[in-house]
């Protein structure tokens, strides 16, 4: 572990940070850019239910 040097340990550490980075980017985009569901489907899902 000779070759593991402060810089080598900086920029690993910088490089898992950038991929998570462009990972949570990637995961956000693909979620504010589906599709919406149908209008009044998601409206049954919100609704209070009437005791029985």
């Amino acid at each position: 572990m000779q070759f593991m040097t402060r810089e080598i340990f900086d920029a690993l550490i910088y490089m898992v940070i950038v991929v998570g980075v462009v990972a949570a980017a990637h995961r956000l985009r693909q979620d504010f850019t589906r599709p919406l569901p149908r209008a009044g489907w998601a409206d049954d899902d919100t609704q209070p239910r009437k005791p029985n």
